[in-house]
């Protein structure tokens, strides 16, 4: 019997929320971390923004930068302080450590050089901040018009645009296409209209791109929503905002 269990996020009792928020404030506050940002998603960089609808997305990219820079912080440290955020890290995703793998900072950098499990902890808390944020359509199409700068910005990847310089448009895999269906509940983002009756007849550009490739938008998970017909033509190549609304758990009476 296949496991199932590799469709399921694992409760650790360590705080993704943390994570998530502090990603979340960076992009929502930009221009003061530009310098970080840009060592990021700039230069050459901006090749991984415009590949086009990989699982490990440009959101997984991002985030993964920022988690190690705050897991590894007390790295610094380590001969000072008794880094009590690290050890949470690594007993919560069962990583195994001695005491001399945390005595000092060449110490931690050589033993996290040689353990596959840390980096696989780092990849897994990743997947689920990715998870967390996914959800969150302003905080994504806010973090893909951060990307659209880049790419407009960008000299690179001549083979992948088209002659006005934008993404070329790609068709949609099946993976992103049952991801978007199934995060949007069926429904239209804009009318809330339903669509979960007409699934096989919904075309490809009915999943819209948020931040659209006239605009530098990113072939990219992230930079997709369900929208019905009149709402997908409505919208067109226009940069409008995305809905703030989202399906309540328990309904009022």
């Amino acid at each position: 019997m296949a496991d199932k269990r590799k469709y399921y996020y694992e409760a650790r009792g360590f705080s993704v929320y943390y994570f998530a928020n502090a990603i979340h404030n960076i992009i929502r506050d930009s221009q003061s971390y530009i310098r970080g940002i840009e060592d990021i998603l700039g230069d050459m960089q901006t090749l991984n923004l415009m590949r086009s609808f990989h699982r490990f997305t440009n959101l997984h990219h991002f985030s993964e930068v920022i988690i190690r820079m705050i897991i590894e912080e007390e790295a610094d440290h380590l001969d000072e302080k008794p880094a009590h955020f690290l050890r949470e890290f690594l007993r919560a995703s069962a990583v195994p450590f001695g005491p001399d793998d945390l005595s000092d900072q060449d110490s931690f950098f050589t033993y996290t050089s040689e353990s596959d499990r840390y980096h696989t902890a780092i990849e897994d808390l990743t997947d689920e901040v990715f998870h967390v944020l996914f959800n969150d359509l302003q905080f994504l199409q806010r973090f893909n018009r951060l990307c659209a700068n880049y790419i407009d910005g960008s000299g690179f990847g001549e083979e992948l645009r088209t002659r006005k310089g934008h993404l070329k448009r790609v068709a949609l895999p099946v993976w992103v296409r049952k991801a978007i269906f199934h995060r949007d509940k069926g429904e239209c983002r804009d009318c809330k209209r339903s669509l979960a009756l007409i699934v096989n007849q919904i075309e490809t550009e009915r999943y819209d791109h948020i931040v659209p490739l006239a605009r530098f938008g990113a072939n990219d998970i992230t930079n997709i929503q369900l929208l019905c017909e009149p709402c997908n033509l409505k919208k067109s190549a226009k940069d409008m905002s995305v809905s703030p609304l989202y399906p309540r758990a328990i309904l009022p009476d």
